[in-house]
């Protein structure tokens, strides 16, 4: 399970979403992200509204944690800000 940390930190680059979407299609479009950050909902204490889909919603695919790539979700590994980790590590 992948874990939201510092949602407080999320600075919206949205490395996360493209790194995941082009793992499971091969392109660059974030509605085909397993994972959702919406800029619009922030709240200074809690931090970016971040969406993590644990089953497929519309164009959305469920989340596979990478299984296939042999190391940490990309979202794990690229995130600049370490705003998510892995439950029980990878």
């Amino acid at each position: 399970m992948i874990v939201i940390n510092h949602p407080q930190s999320c600075t919206g680059c949205l490395i996360c979403e493209l790194a995941c979407s082009f793992h499971h299609t091969s392109k660059y479009s974030k509605s085909h992200s397993s994972i959702k950050i919406d800029k619009s909902i922030f709240n200074p204490k809690q931090g970016t509204m971040i969406t993590i889909y644990e089953t497929q919603q519309g164009t959305h695919p469920a989340c596979d944690y990478c299984e296939d790539e042999d190391v940490p979700p990309l979202c794990v590994r690229l995130c600049p800000e370490e705003v998510f980790s892995l439950e029980g590590g990878k």
